[in-house]
């Protein structure tokens, strides 16, 4: 995106494949009732699968409203048809894609942790420009409570942004490493967005210039480019809305669960709720899901990496499955020493 606007970006000029399409799936009760409930997630590959989880989920912890939930990605949607139609089947919710075109963000810095999809949250606010507010979720969330709260307290705030700050330990310390004035520091898993004083303001453009400039610098992205931008403009929202659980693999990490009062159970980190390694208590919020899912029937991830395959061989013997935990710790092996 060097050296282009967010309004050429998002117009669609004949002949100019440099556009957003947007394709529309509604429930079967819909009856195009306005929401004032807006949700995008920014993914491509397997992340799709995950965000409609988290989507399930959301629905599975609302009554009597209406939702709307957006699927920014780089990828054509409807290969997705068939599983966007089984999540709607009953409700009056509706699903939309936004299909970016191919180069999007791809001048941007990007990594395996980080791919390039980080950044589809950006455009966000200009997508659904006309809603007053659009609630931006990370993929590996789920909702474990009602939201709406969130909503009402976005209303009571005259900032940008409603963001959770992180761990204050950690704010301190991430605040201190950027330079910045404050000692907060929040993830941008969960970013209730005011989409037209994000505009008015151009955080999209100033995170995108800022990441143009030091984005190879920065430890976590868009994340610390946001966290720069929004300094002294965000609200602050209780640690319920984006409750970050790292799975651990110490004997205490495997009973660990999130407090009863979760709204959003975010399995931030590396170590994820869909990898075969990682079978810890709170993993079941998001197992339960996968389920009862159209695609309970495909495995979750094996381990690729030597330090995946002994965190894999060592939860073979802690489940006392030797044949497997020898096998794994062979691969850890080779894939440690012969790479």
């Amino acid at each position: 995106m060097k050296n282009i606007t967010i309004d050429r970006f998002l117009k669609n000029p004949s002949g100019n494949k440099d556009y957003i399409s947007e394709c529309v799936y509604f429930g079967e009760l819909n009856n195009n009732a306005l929401s004032n409930y807006h949700i995008a997630f920014g993914v491509d590959g397997s992340f799709t699968r995950h965000a409609l989880l988290a989507i399930q989920s959301i629905i599975n912890n609302s009554e009597n409203i209406c939702l709307h939930f957006h699927i920014i990605t780089r990828e054509n949607g409807n290969e997705y048809a068939d599983l966007f139609n089984n999540i709607l089947a009953g409700s009056s919710h509706v699903i939309h894609t936004h299909t970016l075109p191919e180069t999007a963000f791809s001048e941007l810095h990007a990594t395996d942790v980080f791919p390039h999809a980080i950044y589809y949250r950006l455009l966000a606010p200009y997508i659904l420009a006309e809603e007053r507010h659009v609630l931006y979720l990370d993929a590996d969330i789920v909702c474990l409570n009602s939201f709406t709260a969130l909503f009402d307290h976005a209303e009571c705030e005259n900032k940008i942004a409603v963001v959770v700050n992180e761990e204050p330990h950690a704010a301190s310390q991430l605040a201190a490493s950027l330079a910045m004035k404050y000692n907060h520091y929040f993830n941008s898993g969960v970013l209730l967005i005011n989409t037209h004083q994000w505009r008015e303001s151009h955080i999209t453009e100033r995170v995108i210039s800022l990441l143009e400039s030091r984005g190879k610098q920065f430890t976590y992205m868009d994340q610390d480019a946001l966290n720069i931008v929004l300094e002294g403009q965000v609200a602050f929202a209780e640690q319920k809305y984006n409750q970050i659980f790292k799975l651990g693999h110490q004997s205490a990490d495997y009973a660990h669960m999130p407090d009863k009062d979760t709204v959003f159970l975010h399995y931030a980190g590396i170590d994820k709720p869909w990898q075969q390694w990682n079978k810890q208590a709170a993993t079941q919020y998001y197992r339960r899901l996968h389920e009862q899912s159209a695609w309970s029937a495909l495995p979750f991830d094996k381990p690729r990496t030597d330090q995946q395959a002994k965190k894999m061989y060592k939860l073979c013997f802690k489940e006392r499955a030797f044949f497997s935990g020898i096998k794994w710790y062979l691969s850890y092996y080779l894939l440690r020493y012969y790479k």
